[in-house]
């Protein structure tokens, strides 16, 4: 959901975009039947508890959906059963008997190439090698959707849109699957004998419909399917907001086939524009493992958020987000990103919001016009003449970078490597300290008080000290502006100090003097720093 939530409230940045973020809950299946059984309770019971835990992680994490969507709701049960007849009308479902080895975990059939044998409290059994889980072999009568007449479809349509999938390994395993196995047609239901939770196949009681054909119609239900679309001729639908459809799912890799293969096919008989891309996050590894109850390295989020604070955890796990790979968990790493945030980030803000100094000040002589000739006064009056050189590559490199800050993030995030996007975040906060610290203007407020320099000297001081004030400022507007959607309410909490407009805090204004009506009372006494230090625990 962070991957998403982030990328969601990037785009909102812009006021020029618009964006629609949907999450939520599948609840149909035998899984979910089974485990309700096990507990004494009814299904939809069991469902309603496990999708508020979901809710609850969201509004502890501070994520912002436009939608959460469960699989149980009205309008999707409806949804799915009108595609379902839709399906049927067109002749891509048809009634047949299966025979298969089946996994309850993962709710699907798998092939024999896709299972190997492993002994388990003393015999042998089938696993998926996909999973790990077990398999048992099922014989049934069932729909099935003829997925073979589609498969050259889709791998023409992999071909020419090799972006489809990210990151690149994935979208290579997808179409090597595809290139050298024959797709068998899919089961898209499930005897009501033994599957009583799920949603009635349309005409049929004796059948429930497949989860995963349920499931993967909810992004179309978001839309308001049909009613959302319009038909071209020969049927094709045609979306009237693009800000819900062609989508950008975010998944993880546990789910590829039936994003990758199922739910494209299931589009192009439909003659549904496929989504703009899906990409497919790896997994949390706790203590080099994926995380497990059984072994004991399962990572609470909300206390973690309790104990750091929502937004350094939010910052630590975009910082460490790689698609590409499964991502490694420590909470000393994430102890040691929260101390950056509070000694780099949140401290520049301390260093120029201090009594020396009039952030205020400093914004209204730029505004006036009067660092026009900075360059000279830096060569002329600097108190270190050894920094003067140093201090006018870092300041031009600084307004540079900062300049080409929105841009070069808005590169790396539309391609999801927040890592990257992050990088850049912080080369222009480590710039600014570095500034900061070369520039040692706090030697110039001490100099000014020399009641044995000039009234001129002293101005040009002045101007000096204010000028340092001022990029450092435009750094921490500029940081905080980009980094919203990351750190939200924190850097809510830093741009209300600079005293920033509400409505100048998206993306247009993110450039050295695009603002220049803030900073007033920034530097009172009353503030109290916005991130502090907290106990290590490990």
């Amino acid at each position: 959901m962070l991957i998403a939530d982030t990328r969601n409230r990037w785009e909102k940045l812009n006021p020029s975009k618009q964006a629609y973020m949907l999450t939520g809950t599948d609840e149909h299946g035998l899984k979910i039947q089974n485990t309700a059984e096990k507990l004494g309770i009814e299904p939809k019971e069991l469902v309603d508890k496990v999708s508020n835990n979901f809710k609850s992680l969201a509004s502890q994490l501070n994520i912002k959906y436009d939608r959460f969507i469960r699989t149980t709701d009205l309008d999707h049960v409806e949804v799915a059963q009108n595609f379902w007849t839709m399906m049927m009308e067109k002749g891509y479902i048809y009634k047949g008997t299966h025979s298969g080895w089946y996994c309850i975990s993962d709710e699907t059939f798998y092939p024999e190439s896709g299972l190997e044998e492993v002994e388990k409290n003393g015999k042998l059994v089938k696993i998926s090698i996909e999973s790990k889980n077990e398999v048992v072999y099922e014989t049934e009568t069932n729909y099935f959707f003829k997925l073979s007449l589609f498969q050259n479809d889709l791998i023409e349509y992999l071909r020419q849109n090799p972006q489809f999938i990210k990151p690149n390994h994935r979208y290579k395993f997808i179409l090597n699957e595809l290139m050298t196995t024959k797709l068998p047609d899919l089961s898209v239901s499930r005897p009501s004998l033994r599957l009583k939770w799920g949603i009635d196949v349309p005409n049929d009681p004796s059948q429930k419909i497949y989860v995963w054909f349920d499931a993967l119609l909810n992004y179309l239900t978001a839309t308001g399917f049909p009613n959302g679309f319009t038909k071209e001729e020969g049927d094709k639908f045609i979306t009237l907001d693009s800000s819900t459809w062609p989508a950008t799912h975010v998944i993880g890799k546990d789910i590829i086939r039936f994003h990758c293969i199922y739910w494209p096919i299931f589009l192009m008989a439909a003659q549904i524009d496929l989504p703009k891309q899906v990409i497919v996050h790896s997994h949390w590894l706790c203590e080099g493992f994926k995380m497990s109850k059984s072994l004991g390295n399962v990572v609470e989020p909300i206390e973690l958020s309790e104990y750091y604070g929502v937004d350094p955890v939010r910052f630590f796990l975009t910082e460490n987000s790689n698609i590409d790979d499964d991502c490694k968990f420590s909470e000393a790493l994430l102890q040691r990103s929260r101390d950056a945030l509070v000694g780099k980030y949140c401290n520049l803000l301390s260093r120029i919001g201090g009594k020396l100094f009039d952030i205020a000040q400093a914004v209204k002589q730029a505004k006036d016009g009067e660092f026009t000739n900075i360059k000279d006064l830096i060569e002329g009056v600097s108190l270190k003449k050894e920094n003067v050189s140093m201090l006018l590559q870092l300041s031009t490199e600084l307004q540079e970078n900062l300049n080409g800050l929105y841009h070069d993030m808005n590169e790396k995030f539309t391609d999801f490597d927040y890592i990257r996007a992050i990088q850049s975040w912080w080369k222009v906060i480590n710039q600014a300290n570095q500034l900061f610290q070369v520039a040692e203007p706090w030697l110039y407020v001490s100099a000014i008080k020399d009641s044995q320099i000039s009234e001129e000297t002293a101005r040009e001081y002045q101007l000096l000290v204010n000028y340092f004030v001022y990029l450092c400022a435009e750094t921490i507007r500029i940081s905080s502006i980009l980094i919203q959607p990351v750190m939200p309410q924190l850097s809510d909490q830093i741009l209300t100090r600079l005293n920033v407009s509400p409505e100048r805090r998206n993306c247009k204004f993110a450039k050295i003097g695009v603002d220049m009506d803030y900073g007033e009372g920034a530097n009172s006494s009353s503030h109290k720093p916005p991130l502090q230090k907290v106990k290590s625990r490990v």
